[in-house]
């Protein structure tokens, strides 16, 4: 039985609400220790946001019996100190055990409940209720207390709908490997494709006794990034300096850099069409850092054998193919996590040796091949270099080589090259493009067209100004203007941008009529052209300073609870942003300001006012 369940604490007062996620129906308990504990009688899989972090350690304290007053010191302990609940004496006392999985586990650092809220839509109105409050809380505040916590348990619902295939995918791993579905869920990606893989905690003192493969076409890699990664190899040249370094070259016009993260490479503010003479090809490899483990020998050492990754490799293949959703979406999380998992330490797979393998052998394939289709196919550039794969661009009359190189590389490698032919490349860098294939389907990439959930890697969500992602894209993959796409849409949530301040800053103010006026530190809002209403500021906790509220326009509206009109929104403004952005993919840099005529008009004005 799952029950979603969020709780808050007051100076004299505690509340837990759950929720069923069967019927539907909530329990609340206010300041009643043997409710609480007569509910935890039924045994109930809780699940919560950031509950392994904060709300387990206060329902300990509530199953130990602990009044409100020592509840409050558990709550003070973890926010206001940044303790570990479980270092508190109150919560080390209690024995008590319940299964429980938190939706915070493999999400984006940073990312809150209340900021996945506002991205969905959804009403973001806090509580008025001070949290500071020295008193016991009246019937009114009470109520308004209890409102607001179902709304958070709401919330954490909605988000676990988001991440059910997520979670079935741990349960589908869990059950292959006989461990119980609480303590899956409760596992993070890292430690249960660990389980999965059988490893067991070894102590490895050589991550820098890296060695190139045997079978690399060294002639078609620069020395000088084999003398980049020969530095492994000095001791007297710390673990911090050498892997924090990078090496900057160019292939072509291509820009290019070498470390210790993966090869990145693009030509800046690029466009190119394909035509009857010249193609543009991506090639990607198939599972690449998967198949660097298998092929090359990179599997952790502390698995008991590196047939086991290979066999489960192959059975997510054969899964895929025969239609196994189920089977081959479970593997693939297996598969995506264990490079990142063998070089954190406190993990069962960790072994930083073959984790380092993997991302140089990998850099070293990729830039040997480059080089080689470059050296041998004289019209061919390189348009995009990246982790795992190769975008060119080339005359028709290279096509020949251009495959019989990729061909020979995959003989000699073992890998497979995976082709997409490409209609038009739009790029601002290699993390910043619009991919238009000759089907006319589109890959997007970067900060400026992505929105909703992230596609890959850990959970985040982004519906910031969708209209300004949407007006780019159909710019220029559809020609149709900015004006047209961001003037005709009238849907209130698609303008909205979400201004958090982070726990780094004490409070934000809206400035309106040029006064601060406090707000809650996240909010969504809207550009307008109501000049009364300013931008958003926050106080910095420690300097005191206050700092602007970074991607906001000058003039902005709050509406947390979706009541705000459509011709209120200033519809210009991202028009220009819109426009900015176009810019910046077609390298178009807007006029630089005559700073020393500015400075000079402002200390005339200043001489003026001193008279």
């Amino acid at each position: 039985m799952i029950q979603i369940f969020d709780c808050e604490v007051f100076a004299y007062d505690w509340f837990f609400v759950f929720k069923d996620l069967e019927i539907k129906e909530y329990t609340v308990v206010h300041n009643d220790n043997e409710a609480v504990i007569e509910f935890m009688k039924i045994d109930p899989l809780l699940g919560g946001f950031n509950n392994k972090h904060y709300d387990q350690f206060i329902l300990k304290a509530v199953l130990a019996d602990a009044t409100p007053q020592q509840i409050k010191q558990v709550n003070d302990y973890i926010i206001e100190q940044d303790g570990n609940g479980w270092e508190h004496p109150l919560v080390r006392e209690c024995k008590t055990y319940f299964e429980q999985f938190d939706l915070f586990d493999d999400c984006q650092m940073g990312l809150s409940l209340k900021a996945i809220e506002a991205h969905l839509g959804m009403d973001i109105r806090e509580t008025t209720v001070d949290f500071t409050i020295d008193r016991p809380l009246t019937e009114e505040e009470i109520e308004e207390v209890i409102f607001y916590c179902k709304h958070d348990v709401d919330a954490t619902e909605r988000l676990y709908y988001l991440r059910q295939n997520y979670l079935d995918n741990k349960l589908f791993l869990g059950r292959a490997k006989g461990i119980d579905d609480g303590r899956a869920l409760y596992m993070t990606n890292a430690k249960l494709t660990a389980a999965y893989l059988d490893a067991q905690m070894k102590e490895h003192n050589d991550e820098r006794e890296y060695q190139y493969p045997t079978n690399l076409l060294r002639q078609y890699i620069p020395d000088d990034v084999f003398v980049f990664f020969d530095r492994l190899h000095d001791k007297t040249i710390s673990d911090y300096e050498v892997f924090s370094s990078k090496l900057n070259f160019n292939i072509g016009d291509c820009q290019c850099t070498i470390g210790y993260g993966g090869i990145h490479g693009a030509i800046p503010t690029y466009r190119e069409k394909s035509t009857d003479n010249r193609s543009i090809r991506n090639r990607d490899v198939a599972s690449y850092y998967p198949h660097l483990m298998t092929l090359d020998g990179y599997c952790s050492r502390n698995m008991p054998n590196p047939q086991v990754y290979a066999d489960m490799l192959e059975r997510r293949m054969k899964a895929k193919k025969s239609g196994d959703k189920a089977l081959a979406n479970a593997l693939k999380l297996v598969a995506n996590t264990t490079y990142g998992v063998m070089l954190n330490k406190y993990n069962d797979m960790y072994d930083p040796l073959m984790g380092r393998s993997v991302c140089i052998t990998g850099q070293l394939r990729l830039l040997e091949l480059a080089n080689h289709l470059v050296a041998d196919c004289p019209t061919l550039k390189i348009v995009q270099l990246n982790t795992d794969g190769i975008m060119v661009s080339l005359d028709n009359c290279d096509l020949e080589t251009y495959d019989q190189i990729c061909q020979e590389w995959q003989d000699r490698t073992g890998f497979e090259l995976e082709e997409d032919c490409i209609s038009e490349i739009i790029q601002k860098d290699v993390n910043n493009y619009i991919e238009i294939a000759i089907d006319g389907s589109t890959k997007i990439k970067g900060g400026q067209l992505v929105r909703g959930i992230a596609p890959a890697g850990a959970f985040n969500i982004n519906n910031n100004a969708t209209i300004v992602a949407k007006a780019l894209l159909d710019y220029f993959a559809k020609g149709v203007s900015v004006e047209e796409t961001i003037e005709s849409c009238n849907d209130l949530l698609s303008f909205q941008l979400i201004a958090k301040a982070s726990s780094k800053y004490a409070a934000a103010y809206h400035i309106i009529a040029g006064e601060k006026v406090l707000v809650q530190k996240c909010n969504r809002v809207y550009a307008t052209t109501e000049r009364e209403y300013g931008t958003l500021v926050k106080t910095h906790s420690e300097k005191g300073n206050d700092v602007k509220i970074g991607g906001l326009p000058e003039h902005c509206l709050i509406d947390n609870n979706n009541e705000l009109s459509i011709e209120r929104v200033d519809k210009k403004w991202y028009i220009k942003l819109a426009k900015r952005y176009i810019n910046d993919f077609l390298g178009i840099k807007p006029p630089k300001k005559n700073t020393r005529k500015i400075n000079s008009l402002a200390k005339q004005a200043l001489k003026l006012l001193e008279v």
